[in-house]
């Protein structure tokens, strides 16, 4: 049985705030020393960057290696990595007590309710998971009557599996048992312990979960298309008041993306740091799977960003109108992309 790794070779912050500071490899840094020194060092002291995540995940393989490689140092920056449970981010962010999350579907849904949330960037643009299940069952259509496991009611892993079992002719309200489990950890060692009969699951642990016999029922970016499943949102305030930070955050983010997109091979060793316990080709399959799904500058189309609004005014029976303003701002991005492409 694969263990989960607990070991972090960037800084990752519980949130009860106890630091788990990971060790840099010497080897690392002269592997790296021509990159660094190009991009120099940032005045100190380094502006530290609260970033909530709902698990750690390979989907942020680009984040990660952009803190490794010093490209946020290169802002002036330094990122803390906060794992939390999906359903309280969004409450985290509008308190302060985070800068960004890299939920997109929730930061959605909390701007169309009103709340104060703007996402500001797109990461990978089809969602990243799978429909796990136990050998015996071989269609979605078996999962009647049975336990599927998502991270919280209403979020992105939720919506994957009310949509798959739609497609399999089913009604999620009333032909399946839909438990939020928490992060994708968690619903990975359920499944293995049998206690549910289905799991969403995203890179690396649904290709871990297909090795020990587990079936893969369905791709969900196979069915939702274009539908980004993360990227990076942030508050009203923070753009108003903190708006270089913002410009930072965005373009170390979208430089790192850019280096992991055209250096996956050197990447590699690099994020393998940050997932200790994991086979090396499991790790392999699962940053190319997500490459090939990453947005090349962090931007996406509107009619991508107003087709996930009509969603949630569906959902949260919003019938008013929503202007894109309020659910997203994209200037400090296009401003990003512009300096780069120069």
């Amino acid at each position: 049985m694969t263990k989960r790794p607990h070991d972090n070779a960037i800084q990752f912050v519980t949130r009860k705030g106890v630091r788990h500071q990971g060790w840099r490899a010497a080897a690392i840094l002269v592997l790296w020393a021509p990159l660094l020194s190009a991009i120099g060092e940032a005045a100190s002291p380094l502006e530290a960057v609260r970033i909530a995540t709902p698990g750690k995940l390979i989907d942020f393989a680009a984040l990660y290696a952009g803190a490794q490689l010093g490209l946020y140092r290169q802002e002036g920056l330094d990122p803390q990595f906060i794992v939390m449970r999906s359903g309280i981010i969004i409450q985290a962010l509008t308190a302060g007590e985070i800068d960004y999350t890299t939920l997109l579907t929730s930061s959605v849904r909390a701007a169309v309710a009103g709340l104060p949330v703007r996402v500001i960037m797109g990461l990978i643009l089809k969602q990243t998971f799978f429909l796990l299940s136990q050998p015996e069952i071989r269609d979605v259509k078996q999962l009647k009557g049975k336990r599927i496991a998502v991270s919280n009611f209403g979020s992105a892993t939720d919506k994957s599996a009310r949509t798959a079992l739609e497609r399999a002719g089913l009604d999620p309200n009333r032909d399946a048992i839909i438990l939020a489990l928490g992060d994708t950890g968690l619903r990975y060692a359920a499944l293995q312990a049998r206690t549910i009969e289905a799991a969403v699951l995203s890179p690396p642990y649904n290709f871990s979960a297909q090795r020990q016999g587990f079936n893969n029922l369905i791709w969900l970016g196979d069915i939702l298309g274009e539908n980004p499943s993360n990227g990076l949102a942030t508050t009203v305030k923070k753009l108003k008041e903190q708006p270089d930070q913002v410009y930072r955050m965005l373009r170390a983010t979208v430089r790192s993306m850019i280096y992991t997109r055209e250096h996956a091979r050197d990447v590699l060793p690099v994020v393998m740091k940050d997932f200790k316990g994991w086979e090396g080709e499991t790790i392999s399959q699962a940053l190319e799977f997500i490459i090939k799904g990453m947005s090349r500058d962090g931007t996406f189309s509107e009619a991508v960003l107003r087709d996930s609004i009509n969603e949630e005014k569906s959902r949260l029976n919003v019938k008013k109108e929503i202007p894109l303003n309020q659910v997203a701002d994209f200037e400090p991005l296009y401003r990003v992309v512009r300096e780069i492409g120069k």
